[in-house]
């Protein structure tokens, strides 16, 4: 485990230590993070604004213009890649803050009053002042928390990074695939990465059973209002939750990706050229008019890591 101080050392340890729930982080470690995140936040808000006003500009005078192409310009290709550097985020940044508050000598479980507690609140009162009052105190009673003094050593990173591929069921899969989130030494099964991905196909059709439904009855519920104007407030902040929760399996995918190549055979550095070959496919369908083609080459990029990740698993020497 990196026990370095300063930028770089944090930089590594938030990322590697993704699957770490049980460690500690002191301050830097923490607020070195905080630090990079709100500064890329600012480069995020500019690039929605740019993107924002040029697509007005570009539907404005030409009512023909597709959707795809308003992701074409700068504006929008910095939105994009800013919104996959949060999502890869979600986990890294939990155990981050659950190993700060333990670090700072309180329980991660005061974490239920101080980030979510706050969410639910707001989510109940809406404008009621009382309510984000409460919400408010909650969420700098979480700031003092995390500007606490270290009160004990780091203790030892308590995931093994070289561990070798194994079988699992399907329940035993989910917390191999989370506490090996940010390790990418070592090796993954067919059956640690299938079972992820049937449990991902499982979630999805579950999530869109209910996303469906909920985001009719706010239209309806809110065009039937008194001022017949669509107030989209509800389903805009359960969107917030879900991207939310799905960007915890953004990174332990990554990993988990990475570990398959490996027991497969494959050099994991194929998986990174596949990996951008498929985001220069995706820019050149948002770019261009030649729809058919961008489509083509994705599919054929996803059959090819289809057939890497059924291989079996090879023996190493």
């Amino acid at each position: 485990m990196n026990t370095k101080k300063g930028f770089v050392a944090a930089f590594k340890d938030f990322w590697f230590r993704a699957g770490d729930f049980r460690g500690s982080s002191t301050r830097g470690q923490y607020w070195w993070i905080f630090l990079i995140n709100f500064l890329l936040g600012l480069v995020f808000v500019v690039a929605l604004i740019g993107g924002a006003l040029s697509s007005f500009m570009a539907i404005g005078p030409n009512s023909n213009v597709n959707p795809f192409h308003l992701f074409g310009n700068v504006a929008g290709v910095t939105f994009i890649l800013l919104l996959f550097w949060f999502l890869y985020q979600g986990l890294p940044s939990l155990s981050l803050v659950i190993r700060r508050y333990r670090d700072a000598g309180v329980t991660p479980w005061v974490l239920l009053l101080t980030e979510l507690a706050p969410g639910i609140i707001l989510a109940i009162a809406g404008r009621n002042t009382t309510g984000q009052v409460i919400a408010g105190l909650l969420r700098l009673a979480d700031l003092v928390i995390t500007l606490l003094p270290t009160r004990h050593p780091v203790p030892a990173w308590t995931t093994r990074p070289n561990e070798d591929s194994r079988t699992v069921s399907m329940v035993e899969a989910i917390p191999d695939f989370f506490r090996r989130g940010g390790v990418f030494s070592g090796r993954s099964s067919r059956s640690q990465y299938w079972w992820i991905t049937l449990w991902g196909v499982i979630i999805g059709i579950a999530i869109t059973v209910i996303s469906v439904p909920f985001t009719v009855i706010s239209v309806v519920s809110s065009l039937n209002s008194a001022s017949g104007v669509p107030d989209l407030t509800s389903f805009f902040m359960y969107l917030g939750v879900l991207l939310g929760l799905t960007s915890l399996i953004y990174l332990p995918n990554l990993t988990l990706t990475v570990r398959r190549f490996r027991d497969a055979g494959v050099n994991p550095w194929w998986y990174g050229v596949l990996f951008i070959m498929q985001l220069g496919a995706s820019a050149f369908i948002a770019g261009s008019k030649q729809f058919n083609w961008g489509f083509i080459i994705v599919g054929i990029l996803s059959i090819v890591l289809l057939v890497i990740t059924v291989l079996p698993t090879k023996q190493s020497a």
